[in-house]
């Protein structure tokens, strides 16, 4: 199992800011994530991000698997209380897909909820780990966006998860965050919902 120091010396990082999300905590849903990975050996997580769609995570995360490297999703606190607007809407995914063709049912064990439309995605996840340290957190100066290396990481309302390249690039003024959690992806790495 890696641990979160060996994590940050990765080329290719997933980021996600979290928060409240359906009517539950973190707590909560940390929880009943790292029993659905007991019970059924994954663990599907909702983003709905324009700068992390489905087919751009699959493509990342086989890039850096063909780069030799295994890719992880790294959950970080926002940078401001409230920065993370909480969802209102709990609808409960049915039924998920790796090529937004075929459509099998959601395992049991595994629980997805949140705003589900043609734009939501779901991280597959082999395993969650919880940082239990107050001062653990990352640079985000030390990335850049892997679909334009030339800009920084940037957060906003649409795009809190963020796929991400090992590159110097100066951007967000709140660059230091608290690093929640990290998890890592298996695949197909994400998948459509309906």
């Amino acid at each position: 199992m890696e641990n979160f120091n060996s994590i940050l010396t990765k080329n290719h990082i997933l980021f996600s800011v979290i928060g409240f999300h359906a009517g539950e905590s973190e707590a909560e849903i940390f929880d009943r994530k790292r029993r659905e990975v007991i019970d059924t050996g994954k663990l599907f997580w909702l983003v709905k991000s324009f700068k992390a769609k489905t087919e751009d995570i699959q493509k990342f995360c086989e890039y850096a698997l063909n780069n030799g490297e295994d890719v992880f999703c790294v959950f970080l606190e926002a940078s401001q209380k409230g920065g993370a607007q909480p969802t209102k809407i709990s609808s409960i995914a049915s039924q998920f897909s790796s090529d937004n063709i075929h459509w099998p049912d959601i395992p049991k064990g595994i629980k997805v909820t949140g705003k589900i439309d043609k734009r939501t995605t779901a991280l597959v996840l082999e395993s969650l780990e919880i940082n239990n340290k107050k001062k653990l957190g990352i640079d985000l100066w030390n990335y850049s966006d892997f679909l334009n290396d030339l800009n920084p990481i940037r957060f906003t309302q649409g795009a809190s998860t963020v796929c991400a390249t090992k590159k110097y690039n100066e951007g967000m003024k709140s660059r230091y965050r608290r690093i929640v959690a990290f998890g890592k992806l298996t695949e197909p790495f994400a998948v459509w919902l309906k």
